[in-house]
């Protein structure tokens, strides 16, 4: 874009369409914008730091004890609450982006508490699934404090609760035992749902506790009822216990607490009985691990905080995004850069005050091979778009480099087409969490 000063017309002493050379005309200072090979994302930067959302319109009290003493009977839809007279007439409905009902009288009514009850405590497995998480949404709204206790203890329908009121009621408890518990329990009715609420703050850093047991847990596979011998029924396995599978141990020395060496030094291995490990909740339990047992690399919560602020900047540009989280995961020197100017669009965050994110990117991107634990932190909180995503995983590895972990998985050879034991590729679990969030 010129610097040049475009007179309006109409202007005194001057024409319509006459430019003005001069570079001081309140242009001095500003970045020389270029339309053409800039980004949208660029381009729109300021606008969406500037914009603003229309929160959604509530009812005023007054207006909501009018409408509860027209109405006869309560009831919770998919859209909100619906109050009906005495004739089964609609009083009023909520809908979707619609005017909602004060929540805090509605807390006060017993027609409301009995329909939150209706739904937070029934039986809803005829509903589809989407009408049941917004109806649910709706009835916690209007919940009182002792509902949602109850319906995050008990509650066969607390996975659609918001994961933020999960954490902080869980936080907040003195039986940090029973909160770890019902953790648990909500891990092994909706994995997704209890790794939201430990991205969203529990266990937090005081909850070492909680945290080991739910990661000790959780990491190997358990029955998930009964298993009862049909011909004596007898139960052979009770609920909770874990998976056994035949693998290798350690061989102990007889009548001795000691490993039994071979010639180099090594313990020797035997077949035994182990436990099956658990591949559901990798990702939670990596997290959590992370938190409470860091090893180098690992960033803490404000700098992940400031990691997401960098990415999100690049929302609309999700190919230097891609490319900005491929660089964290590899380096920068194993790859040319194939999707545009990324160290402009730093540069660009840098100049909206997102620089400490920015920074800690190149630390990551310039560090031999990439600095894993970094990528893996940020790619829990979310930091790519779905577009992003979808690219990152379209991308090769930049290195052939493994896993640290012991435990191998069955592949098949695409050459000799024979059923091999290899242990996982680096990064294979997060990218593993990328498909299953973005649903890819």
């Amino acid at each position: 874009m010129s610097n040049q000063y475009r007179k309006p017309k109409g202007a005194p002493n001057s024409a319509g369409g006459q430019y003005d050379n001069k570079p001081d005309m309140g242009l001095t200072g500003l970045p020389d914008l270029d339309p053409v090979s800039m980004t949208i994302s660029e381009l729109t930067a300021t606008m969406r730091e500037n914009a603003v959302r229309e929160p959604r319109v509530c009812k005023t009290e007054q207006e909501t004890l009018r409408l509860l003493a027209q109405a006869a009977t309560v009831r919770i839809e998919p859209s909100g609450f619906v109050l009906e007279d005495e004739h089964g007439d609609v009083v009023f409905r909520e809908i979707n982006d619609g005017p909602m009902l004060d929540k805090t009288v509605m807390r006060g009514d017993k027609r409301v508490r009995g329909a939150v009850r209706d739904v937070l405590r029934g039986r809803l497995e005829g509903v589809p699934a989407a009408d049941r998480r917004r109806m649910v949404k709706a009835a916690w709204r209007a919940a009182t404090p002792y509902e949602r206790r109850r319906t995050i203890d008990a509650s066969p329908w607390r996975r659609y609760v918001p994961a933020t009121s999960i954490a902080n009621s869980l936080r907040r408890r003195k039986d940090a035992d029973r909160a770890a518990q019902v953790l648990i329990d909500l891990h092994y009715e909706d994995a997704a749902a209890a790794a939201n609420v430990i991205r969203n703050g529990y266990p937090g850093p005081g909850d070492a506790r909680a945290a080991w047991k739910f990661i000790n847990y959780t990491k190997i596979e358990r029955y998930d009822k009964d298993v009862v011998d049909k011909a004596t029924g007898k139960i052979m396995h009770h609920k909770g216990d874990a998976v056994r599978e035949m693998g290798l141990v350690n061989k102990m020395v007889p009548g001795t607490r000691r490993y039994e060496l071979d010639e180099q030094g090594r313990r020797v291995k035997v077949p035994g009985m182990v436990n099956k490990p658990a591949a559901k909740g990798m990702a939670a339990r990596s997290y959590l691990r992370m938190m409470f047992q860091p090893t180098n690399g690992v960033p803490s919560r404000e700098q992940t905080r400031q990691i997401a602020r960098a990415f999100r900047e690049l929302d609309d540009a999700p190919d230097l995004q891609a490319q900005a989280f491929w660089e964290m995961c590899y380096g920068n020197g194993s790859v040319p850069n194939p999707h545009g100017d990324l160290q402009f669009a730093k540069d660009l965050i840098r100049m909206h005050g997102k620089g400490a994110g920015v920074d800690l990117i190149d630390g990551a991107s310039g560090a031999r091979g990439g600095q894993g634990n970094m990528a893996r932190m940020a790619a829990y909180h979310k930091v790519l778009s779905p577009e992003a995503a979808r690219i990152f995983l379209q991308m090769e590895p930049g290195d052939a480099r493994v896993a640290h972990t012991r435990r191998t998985r069955r592949v098949r050879n695409k050459v000799t087409g024979v059923m091999e034991d290899r242990l996982p590729a680096r990064l294979t679990e997060m990218r593993s969490f990328i498909h299953a969030v973005y649903e890819i």
